[in-house]
């Protein structure tokens, strides 16, 4: 059975991506077990692309973050199309 959690991950000093507990605990995670991990490192920059669509100036970052995700899981699943 595969599992799969998206989350932002922080850069910590030390050079290791943090993956929170509740993440880890749903993945079912242990010490020294290997994963297969996807690392993105596209911003998205709210600033540039509400200038061009009046719909996302009163949206927040969280909105617009959750909707970026939807948009990335859709090509995933090969259904890149969306009508809005």
């Amino acid at each position: 059975m595969s599992y799969k959690a998206i989350y932002m991950a922080e850069y910590l000093n030390d050079g290791h991506l943090s993956i929170p507990k509740e993440i880890a605990d749903r993945l079912l995670l242990m010490k020294g077990e290997k994963r297969r991990v996807i690392v993105e490192g596209a911003k998205f920059n709210k600033n540039n692309i509400l200038e061009y669509f009046g719909i996302w100036k009163d949206k927040s970052a969280e909105e617009i973050r959750i909707f970026s995700d939807i948009v990335t899981e859709r090509k995933y699943f090969g259904r890149g199309e969306i009508n809005i």
